[in-house]
């Protein structure tokens, strides 16, 4: 399967889940804008580490976006806040332009304070592996 695993992280946090993605379906796992343009992608997973709104530079990489560089896109969000309104304009513009949003955002709960991170657990990144598996399993057998 031809995949992706990108991530826009600030904290560090959606790296963690961007690289265990990549190693599982044996991909390229990369910030945005990544190092390579995304070409043919089955499967693009996009991890942003936010608590208030989605940064220019995943605005620009979704923008730039088409079915011919990916067919499926899913989302995921680590985030204390668990607001995914910020994100609705993009999935939006996607899917308008053909790129279909596959599965549901998925927000993983990681609280941050003003001086400290939270941390990942394994059990935050094993749900983001059933998350992607899902979508693998659901959308992609069609």
């Amino acid at each position: 399967m031809k995949a992706k695993s990108l991530h826009y992280s600030k904290r560090g946090q959606a790296v963690q889940i961007a690289g265990r993605l990549g190693e599982i379906y044996r991909c390229v796992s990369d910030q945005i804008p990544p190092a390579y343009p995304c070409e043919s992608e089955k499967i693009l997973f996009i991890g942003i580490d936010t608590d208030k709104k989605i940064d220019k530079p995943v605005v620009d990489f979704c923008r730039d976006l088409t079915p011919q560089r990916a067919r499926n896109v899913a989302f995921y969000l680590v985030s204390g806040t668990g607001n995914t309104s910020e994100l609705e304009p993009v999935k939006s513009a996607l899917e308008a332009k053909g790129v279909h949003v596959a599965g549901d955002t998925l927000i993983v709960h990681v609280k941050n304070s003003l001086f400290s991170k939270g941390k990942l657990t394994d059990a935050d990144i094993e749900t983001a592996v059933k998350w992607a598996a899902d979508i693998v399993d659901k959308k992609l057998a069609d």
